[in-house]
């Protein structure tokens, strides 16, 4: 694996991103509530982001963004073409400030729109249906309960789990995948990164993770039906079902991105549901008792609780939004969480109960889940599918102590540890060397 990007000076790097917290930390300290929310200190930003709901349309001056948690107004960035997720140069916003983000992501509407149509369940790039990733995500997931013990980290389940079931649905060889789980753990900050100036080491792990996916990825031969070819190709299938010869590169990148958009967005929105789910009494029970509201309550967690709580966009022209002027190249980020549930919310009454198969939906288009390479579609399957296989399998499943999130994550606020247990009383030891050295591995 390498340790420095092909070209440019790391020492400039990391002075950039030291600056860029810096000046983050700077406006937090002069009641910047968006800054406070990308300085993520603190498990729960939501006293911040009310305070940047209180009105439509909040202007961060230092930082140069404009954040919204206006159920309305989030609709329309995330819908409307006018906003993409990079500028008119193809850049990532403040892409000099925040280097080393990774580029897993980094692709303007035409090549979205192509690896799109690429990564559905059952072409190219996924080579199962829904059923068949539906059946690898509950044998994965029954194979990883038979490894632990009384108490174990489901974080550190959910990672494996997630790799595993991504590996055999991208192809990955067997011989691989081994390198492919640790590459896409290394990864695991790419959505952070785009907003949040992460440690010099781990930036640096995350290019080098993104390079050693590419590799990885680009050794997985075509499905049987598939062919590389040159050009630009077809991106449907044919009458008769199979796939035209496409190029290697968009198979790769669509790959690529379903990975990387997919792992941890899946990974966190397990634990919230679990959590979700344990932190209220009798809810994992009555879980146990109806399975299938497991979809429900994966609904309710997106709404409550997404797994990716900022949604960053660039105005790609000069446009009006809730009556304010912004000129092309405007940097926009939506609150995803406060415009489904704050004070702006299209999901009254009560919008901050959390009550799965109640009559509140998310916002349309406003669910936390990135709007990319069909990351959403397989990442509520997998999440859905281990949550009901995780409440068959544990009925008296509860937390066994405080997790722990990591810091420098204001997107995902993801879990670095989640200890459970699978019994109703008793603490029995296992051996926690495992999670240990994952959460060392994935925390700053």
């Amino acid at each position: 694996m390498i340790t420095v990007p092909p070209d440019g000076d790391p020492a400039t790097w990391a002075r950039r991103l030291q600056l860029t917290r810096a000046a983050q930390w700077f406006a937090g300290n002069h009641g910047d509530p968006y800054a406070l929310i990308l300085r993520a200190e603190t498990d729960d930003p939501t006293p911040y982001e009310q305070q940047v709901a209180a009105q439509p349309l909040f202007r961060s001056e230092q930082l140069d963004t404009w954040v919204t948690g206006d159920a309305a107004l989030a609709r329309e960035v995330l819908t409307d073409d006018r906003f993409g997720w990079l500028t008119r140069a193809g850049q990532r916003p403040a892409e000099r400030t925040l280097p080393l983000a990774g580029t897993a992501l980094d692709h303007g509407p035409e090549a979205r729109r192509r690896l799109d149509a690429l990564a559905g369940f059952g072409g190219p790039v996924l080579r199962a249906d829904a059923a068949g990733a539906r059946t690898r995500v509950v044998e994965t997931t029954a194979v990883l309960l038979d490894g632990v013990g009384e108490r174990f980290d489901l974080a550190v389940l959910a990672r494996r789990l997630v790799a595993a079931v991504l590996a055999d649905l991208l192809g990955v060889p067997a011989a691989r995948r081994g390198r492919f789980a640790e590459a896409l753990a290394a990864a695991g900050r790419t959505l952070d990164s785009r907003l949040c100036p992460q440690t010099v080491a781990t930036a640096l792990a995350t290019v080098a993770a993104t390079a050693e996916l590419t590799d990885l990825l680009g050794e997985v031969p075509p499905p049987p039906s598939l062919s590389p070819s040159a050009g630009s190709g077809p991106s449907r299938p044919s009458a008769a079902g199979s796939w035209p010869p496409l190029p290697a590169d968009d198979r790769t990148a669509a790959a690529l991105a379903l990975a990387v958009g997919t792992a941890e967005p899946a990974i966190t929105l397990l634990c919230n549901a679990v959590g979700a789910l344990l932190d209220r009494p009798g809810q994992w029970a009555l879980l146990g008792g109806d399975l299938d509201r497991s979809a429900a309550v994966v609904e309710e967690t997106l709404r409550c609780f997404p797994p990716v709580r900022l949604e960053s966009r660039v105005a790609q022209q000069d446009v009006t939004l809730g009556g304010v002027f912004l000129p092309a190249d405007s940097h926009l980020v939506v609150l995803v969480a406060m415009a489904n549930r704050g004070p702006r919310a299209a999901t009254a009454p009560s919008p901050d109960a959390f009550d799965p198969g109640g009559s509140r939906v998310p916002a349309r288009d406003v669910v936390g889940l990135p709007q990319l390479a069909g990351a959403g579609p397989l990442i509520r399957l997998v999440v859905t599918t281990a949550l009901r296989t995780l409440a068959e399998a544990l009925p008296t499943l509860r937390r066994a102590s405080g997790g722990v999130r990591w810091r420098r994550s204001p997107v995902l606020l993801g879990h670095a540890r989640f200890p459970v247990a699978r019994a109703e009383s008793g603490e029995q030891r296992s051996d926690d060397r495992p999670a240990l050295e994952e959460a060392t591995r994935c925390a700053s």
